[in-house]
């Protein structure tokens, strides 16, 4: 039965019940999708709608439960979710639904009675939840932050470290396989026996089915099914839009809507004789921080310079404390803890350069749309949706993924011609406000539950102007 009621106006604007769905949520979580789940969550509280958040909270609690929220924060009632070890999805089980984040959800619909749900990525969350909202007969919005839908590991990038166009069967049943010693040893000192079997098991559909690959096809048919229930869905670039699509995604679900910026909170510019970059994100491989570093280390140009990286290598301890050593006799880097959203303006006005050097194909960083606001140029990696932002010789520099020689060559330009810096600042790519982008997403949601609201009305009049025909199918 669809859940309705009354409809709630405020100075003319309908008022609704919204549900956000994230893997994560601060303050426990701060990547990129969590954060976008709370900017949006709180925003729509602002304009008085009723707001409340279901996310993952840990992973290895002793039994599973839902904490509720004590109160409102800042106008968000956030349920944050505990599950046992054995119940969380691990790399090669997110196939299937979680028993406890459906049975969480459905709990949460029962006694909130939402109007719209909103999903962030879907990692974690689990492709389930989507069937949960449908069975309630509530309308569903997705937004495409990451390849999760295709991509076991996230963000196409293999176990090896090599960048994956998208999903193959048995290319996916490998990477999932090398995770694991027993098949990552053999690839290591034996790569072409290693690369002998698995073209057999695309072969033989008996050792195919022994080592995942069914698994995998199962795996995209589940998802892509997934998504094609969801009423609308979100993508912030068009390169990840091309992505779904190319997979059977309908392109005209897929809204390409750029996120916002909120242009209220820019400061003002420090100035400084020392051309300073920066880099904000984890401290992880697939960010390529250590061709940053190995960059840095080829610099010749005299002009004073400094570099200072944001952020956290939770995850890849080891892989941060190498970037740490190796950088160790550069005396003009800086290592900082990861900052706090509030906290990225003031931070931004503090550089003149942004570095992002990500060896996988980001989609619509965040962070590029903010400094391109703050006028400060940036310097990327020529992939995805950070060529998509950064279009070299005008607002940035671009270099080859994974190229140390050509990253110093784009860093060492702005050293050695002075005047480039001010010809990038004076050319951003066109942005919208935060403002416009909550409006897009307020419409969405209510053009939706208008559309449920009509078919419950329909549903209704049926079963008043019909009631025999709908009792004999009912009884099948």
């Amino acid at each position: 039965m669809r859940l309705s009621g009354p409809i709630v106006l405020w100075h003319g604007k309908a008022l609704m019940r919204i549900l956000i769905l994230v893997h994560g949520y601060p303050p426990t979580f701060m990547g990129g999708a969590e954060l976008r789940a709370e900017r949006t969550a709180r925003a729509l509280a602002t304009q008085h709608h009723k707001v409340a958040v279901l996310c993952i909270e840990s992973l290895t609690a002793p039994a599973t439960r839902l904490d509720c929220a004590d109160g409102p924060q800042e106008g968000v009632s956030v349920y944050r979710l505990h599950v046992q070890p054995g119940a969380a999805p691990s790399a090669g089980q997110q196939t299937h639904a979680r028993h406890a984040i459906k049975a969480a959800l459905g709990q949460l619909i029962r006694e909130w009675r939402p109007e719209v749900i909103h999903l962030f990525s879907g990692y974690l969350m689990g492709n389930g939840v989507i069937d949960v909202a449908v069975a309630h007969q509530i309308p569903v919005v997705v937004s495409l932050t990451d390849y999760w839908w295709l991509c076991h590991r996230i963000n196409l990038v293999r176990t090896d470290g090599t960048r994956c166009d998208g999903p193959v069967a048995v290319d996916c049943a490998r990477c999932s396989s090398e995770l694991y010693r027993r098949f990552r040893l053999p690839a290591l000192v034996a790569r072409p026996l290693a690369d002998g079997l698995w073209l057999l098991a695309g072969q033989l559909p008996a050792l195919g089915q022994r080592l995942g690959v069914h698994d995998q096809a199962e795996r995209l048919r589940v998802m892509l099914a997934a998504l094609a229930q969801a009423d609308a869905l979100i993508a912030p670039s068009r390169f990840l839009a091309e992505r779904y699509m190319h997979y059977g995604i309908d392109p005209a679900r897929i809204n390409i809507w750029r996120q916002g910026v909120n242009l209220s909170l820019c400061p003002l510019r420090t100035r400084s004789a020392t051309l300073r970059f920066g880099y904000f994100g984890q401290i992880k491989h697939h960010k390529g921080v250590h061709t940053l570093i190995d960059a840095w280390g080829r610099l010749s140009s005299p002009r004073q310079r400094s570099l200072v990286l944001y952020g956290s290598d939770h995850g890849e301890a080891a892989y941060g404390a190498r970037l740490r050593e190796l950088s160790r006799p550069m005396d003009d880097v800086t290592w900082q803890q990861p900052i706090r959203h509030s906290a990225v303006w003031q931070t931004l006005a503090e550089i003149d350069l942004l570095i992002v050097p990500s060896r996988w194909s980001e989609n619509s960083p965040n962070v590029i749309l903010e400094a391109q606001a703050m006028g400060v140029a940036v310097i990327g990696s020529n992939l995805g949706g950070v060529a998509e932002l950064v279009q070299h010789g005008r607002n940035g520099l671009l270099f080859a993924p994974d190229n140390a020689a050509d990253l110093a060559t784009q860093i060492g330009r702005l050293l050695d011609e002075p005047e480039l810096l001010e010809t990038l600042r004076r050319q951003p790519i066109p942005f919208h406000s935060f403002a416009a982008e909550l409006e897009q997403i307020e419409g969405l949601y209510a053009r939706l539950t208008l559309q449920a609201a009509r078919g419950a009305a329909l549903d209704e009049a049926v079963e008043r102007e019909q009631p025999f025909v709908v009792r004999m199918q009912d009884a099948g």
